[in-house]
């Protein structure tokens, strides 16, 4: 089963959207198999760990099946644990563990504790950006950047502390609400902002 999420990779105050496609083998293997390709940085081969420790605490049984995270395009390098969430997102997709087939209107972003709370990452703003820049109506979002990311107007922000909140986000079983900023801005409309 394929399932494919977004987020982000940040390269200095840029950052490029980042498809995150999710295999699962059809077969059980002997031994746990996660292969995650298109150029990981070791925080990246890392998460495997964080991610299948966040799901098990989470009360999700994972059946051992073959795990192949692809994040393309593969040609630029991906770095950072902003990726963990994404990743577990496009697991539970794949396991049909979310009501919705196609997540193609969210950007994910976010780092997991092993108890599936959700961390901050850097690069909340130019993530923001390149989200509506693709015209990606929803971010979400660690809750310590909520704020820097809800400055982008023309986005719906969305704060979240755990891998559980995020599903009931995306399961319609819980009423998040956006971040609301004071002073947004249009980065189409500010000299010298980021692009």
């Amino acid at each position: 089963m394929l399932f494919t999420t977004l987020s982000a990779a940040v390269y200095g105050i840029d950052a490029n959207l980042i498809d995150v496609e999710v295999d699962i083998g059809p077969h059980p293997v002997e031994k746990e198999n996660f292969m995650t390709v298109g150029l990981p940085d070791a925080a990246v081969r890392e998460s495997r760990q964080r991610i299948q420790a966040a799901l098990r605490n989470c009360g999700f049984e994972m059946p051992r099946s073959k795990v192949t995270v692809n994040l393309a395009p593969a040609d630029l390098k991906k770095e950072g644990s902003g990726f963990d969430l994404p990743m577990a997102m496009g697991i539970l997709g794949a396991y049909s563990s979310l009501a919705k087939k196609d997540l193609a209107d969210y950007v994910f972003v976010g780092e997991l504790s092993l108890d599936g709370s959700v961390r901050g990452i850097r690069g909340a703003l130019p993530i923001a950006v390149a989200a509506r820049a693709r015209k990606i109506p929803n971010l979400i979002v660690p809750e310590a950047n909520a704020r820097e990311a809800a400055v982008v107007s023309g986005l719906k922000v969305y704060p979240v502390r755990s891998l559980l909140q995020v599903r009931a986000k995306l399961l319609a079983t819980t009423s998040l609400l956006p971040e609301a900023c004071r002073f947004p801005v249009d980065p189409e409309n500010v000299s010298g902002a980021p692009a």
